[in-house]
């Protein structure tokens, strides 16, 4: 029995689980030809200030910016510039 479990941001509407649980199920049953009862799917909302990426917490308002780090060496220059 395949368990699914999706860890993402609060904030998607009761709609786009619903069809993010039956579309995940879905593809599973299809994947590996399982009945749809043998699938279940787990979401987990976890608030922004509880996630973090390259550093810095989603809830800062210069997220998006300040996650794209690509570089190790990228991330000392940001740092210095901040200081």
């Amino acid at each position: 029995m395949p368990i699914i479990h999706v860890d993402c941001w609060e904030g998607f509407n009761a709609e786009q689980k619903t069809q993010w649980i039956k579309e995940l199920t879905d593809v599973t049953v299809s994947l590996f030809n399982l009945p749809p009862d043998k699938v279940l799917v787990v979401l987990k909302e976890v608030p922004v200030t509880n996630w973090g990426q390259a550093g810095v917490v989603a809830s800062d308002p210069d997220f998006l910016a300040k996650s794209r780090i690509t570089e190790a060496s990228s991330i000392e220059k940001h740092v210095n510039n901040k200081q």
